[in-house]
């Protein structure tokens, strides 16, 4: 699947994003659509280069020219950062042993009519 960084990505369309960019221009707008390899298409740019300032009503961004990106800060609440708490909470289990435990393999399979 995909990663965090991706899902976040994601998470953040329609909200208003920085972009920095390789070649050292910073890009500002609302993220319209993002691809999983981090291409984006960015409404209501601002694009501020060394010399000049200028504004785009819409504009493609191809994911390897970007350095960072700026998101928003309310995506720090984002339900992927959650942590998942077991159901349950016995500790005297191994993990991956399933909800029996390591004897619940052997005593179910005592107790089945073929192994008698």
């Amino acid at each position: 699947g995909i990663g965090i960084p991706i899902k976040l990505i994601h998470e953040s369309e329609k909200h208003n994003i920085g972009i920095v960019m390789k070649n050292g221009d910073y890009i500002k707008g609302e993220l319209y659509n993002s691809e999983d390899n981090w291409n984006l298409c960015v409404k209501d740019a601002v694009i501020l280069t060394k010399f000049k300032l200028l504004k785009k009503s819409f504009l493609f961004i191809r994911g390897n020219q970007i350095r960072y990106l700026s998101l928003p800060e309310i995506l720090k609440n984002a339900p992927m950062f959650k942590s998942i708490t077991p159901i349950n909470k016995n500790n005297n289990l191994v993990p991956g042993m399933g909800i029996l435990g390591r004897s619940g393999a052997a005593s179910s399979l005592s107790k089945a009519t073929d192994w008698k």
